[in-house]
C-alpha cells in the first residue's frame, strides 16, 4: 500500500496529487478554524467579559498548538524525505521519536501551567471578572492538552504518507464533537447543567482526545508503525532534523503568540472591547487563510518526496502551481473581508463600539492577504527542503520583526490604527524577502538536482 501512494507521489499529474494530498487537509482546516469560529460565538453570548477572556487566552492556546505543530513538521518533513528514499527502518524510529517528544512537550505545558496560569491574567486586566473567566478556560485546555499534542502529531505522520483523508478524518471527528457538546455544555441543553466557559474548554478538550484516539486507531490498522520493534533510544541525528526543520515553526508560533499578548496589552489601555475585536479577527483571519495553510501542508510531503526522489521538474511545477492557488484563494477572501465587514462580524453577539472599530479595521487587514498568502507557500517551501531558517526568517518578518516597531513609534501619532496598517506594511515587505529567499534555494538547491 505504501509502496503504491509513493509511486503516485512521484508520478501522478501535479494538479490531481494535489488535489489528494491538500484536499482533504483543506477540508478538515476548514472545520477547524469553523469550530474555533463557532466556538468564540458560542462565547460571546455568555458575556463580552468571557469574549475579552478568551481573547486574553488565545495567545497560550497558540503556544500550547505551536509547540505541537513545529513537533508535527519537523516529523513530517523527514518522515516524507526518508519515505522518498524508501529507508523503512528509518521511518520507524522518525515516528517513535515523534511519540517521546510528544510526550515530553505535554510534560512541559502541564508543568508552566501548574505554576504560571494564576497570574497570567492580572498582567492585562484589573477586571476580576475576566480574569476568574479566562482561568476557569485556560486551566482545563492546558492541563489536559496531551490530546491536542497527540492528534497534531498523528495527522502529520499520516499526511507524509500520503493518507490525507485518514488525517482529514483525525481532525474533523475532533471538530465535529467539539462542535455537538458546546451548546450542550455551555448552556446546559439536554437537561445538563450550564457550565458557561467550563463547558467550552472541557468540549474542546474531549474533542481532541477523540481526535487523538482514532488516530493510533488509523496508525494500528495501516500498520504504519511497528509497535512490536521498539526502541527507546534516542538518536542525535534524527532529533537534530526533526529541530532543525519543526523549531523553527515552534519559535515563529511562540513569538507569534506573544505578539498577540502584546498587542492585546496595547489595545487594552484603548478599550476591552478592542481585545475582544482582536480575538474576532483572529477566528476569521485564520478562516481566510486556512486554506492556504492545508495546501501547503499538502504540498509539503510532495516537494520533499521528489526532492528526495531527484525530480526537478515535478518540484518546479508543484510549487508554481500552488502558489497560483494561493494567490486566487486570498483574493477571494480579500474581496470578501474588504466588502462585507459588517456583516462578517454580526455573526458574534457584540456591541456597537465593536463594530465601529472592527469594520475599518477588517478592511485596512484584508488588504495584506494576497502578500500573505504569497510568503506562506514560499515559508512551506523552505521548510519542504528542510530550510527551517529561511522560513523562520519570513514569518518572523510577517508577524513580529516589522510589525512591533512601526506600532510602537506611530502609536501616539496614529492610535489605534497603526495596529491594523502594520500588518499591511509588514506583509508586503515580506513577501519581497520571501522571493529572494527563494531565489536562494532555487539556485542553490533546485537547479542543482541532475533530472
Amino acid at each position: 500500500m505504501e509502496k503504491v501512494i509513493n509511486n503516485q507521489m512521484g508520478t501522478m499529474d501535479i494538479k490531481k496529487l494535489a488535489l489528494k494530498t491538500s484536499m482533504p487537509m483543506v477540508i478538515s482546516m476548514i472545520s477547524i478554524a469553523l469550530y474555533g469560529i463557532v466556538d468564540t460565538i458560542f462565547i460571546s453570548n455568555i458575556s463580552e467579559d468571557a469574549l475579552t477572556a478568551v481573547s486574553l487566552a488565545s495567545p497560550i492556546q497558540s503556544i500550547i498548538i505551536a509547540i505541537a505543530l513545529g513537533m508535527g513538521i519537523g516529523v513530517n518533513s523527514i518522515l516524507a524525505k526518508t519515505l522518498g528514499e524508501k529507508n523503512n527502518i528509518k521511518v520507524n524510529k522518525i515516528i517513535l521519536h515523534g511519540l517521546i517528544f510528544a510526550f515530553l512537550s505535554w510534560c512541559f505545558i502541564f508543568i508552566s501551567s501548574i505554576c504560571g496560569l494564576k497570574s497570567f491574567f492580572k498582567i492585562f486586566t484589573d477586571n476580576k471578572e475576566i480574569s476568574k473567566l479566562g482561568y476557569e478556560y485556560l486551566s482545563i485546555i492546558s492541563i489536559f492538552s496531551i490530546g491536542s499534542i497527540y492528534q497534531v502529531l498523528f495527522e502529520k505522520i499520516l499526511e507524509a504518507h500520503g493518507k490525507s483523508k485518514e488525517s482529514m478524518i483525525v481532525q474533523i471527528s475532533g471538530a465535529i464533537i467539539n462542535l455537538i457538546l458546546d451548546p450542550i455544555l455551555i448552556f446546559g441543553l439536554l437537561n445538563n447543567k450550564p457550565l458557561g466557559i467550563k463547558g467550552a474548554a472541557i468540549s474542546t478538550i474531549i474533542g481532541q482526545f477523540v481526535g487523538m484516539l482514532i488516530g493510533i486507531f488509523i496508525l494500528i490498522k495501516y500498520k504504519i508503525f511497528d509497535f512490536k520493534n521498539i526502541n527507546l533510544k534516542i538518536e542525535k541525528n534524527i532529533s537534530s532534523n526533526i529541530y532543525k526543520v519543526g523549531f523553527p515553526t515552534t519559535i515563529l508560533e511562540l513569538l507569534s503568540s506573544i505578539i498577540v499578548l502584546i498587542l492585546n496589552k496595547v489595545l487594552i489601555s484603548f478599550s476591552e472591547s478592542a481585545v475582544s475585536l482582536w480575538g474576532i479577527y483572529c477566528q476569521l483571519q485564520k478562516f481566510a487563510l486556512i486554506i492556504i495553510y492545508g495546501l501547503n501542508y499538502g504540498m509539503i510531503p510532495i516537494v520533499a518526496y521528489n526532492w528526495g526522489a531527484n525530480l526537478k521538474n515535478r518540484i518546479k511545477e508543484t510549487i508554481n502551481y500552488f502558489l497560483k492557488l494561493a494567490i486566487i484563494i486570498s483574493a477571494i477572501s480579500m474581496v470578501l473581508f474588504f466588502v462585507f465587514p459588517k456583516q462578517i462580524i454580526s455573526l458574534y453577539d457584540v456591541t456597537d463600539e465593536i463594530l465601529q472599530i472592527g469594520v475599518p479595521a477588517f478592511r485596512i487587514l484584508s488588504c495584506s492577504f494576497i502578500f500573505a498568502a504569497i510568503s506562506l507557500v514560499l515559508s512551506a517551501v523552505s521548510q519542504a527542503f528542510g530550510n527551517g531558517t529561511y522560513a523562520l526568517i519570513i514569518n518572523l518578518s510577517r508577524k513580529i520583526i516589522l510589525v512591533l516597531p512601526i506600532i510602537f513609534i506611530f502609536k501616539n501619532l496614529v492610535g489605534m490604527q497603526i495596529v491594523w496598517y502594520s500588518f499591511l506594511i509588514s506583509e508586503f515587505i515580506t513577501m519581497i524577502i520571501a522571493f529572494k529567499l527563494f531565489k536562494n534555494i532555487e539556485n542553490n538547491i533546485i537547479n542543482k538536482i541532475e533530472a
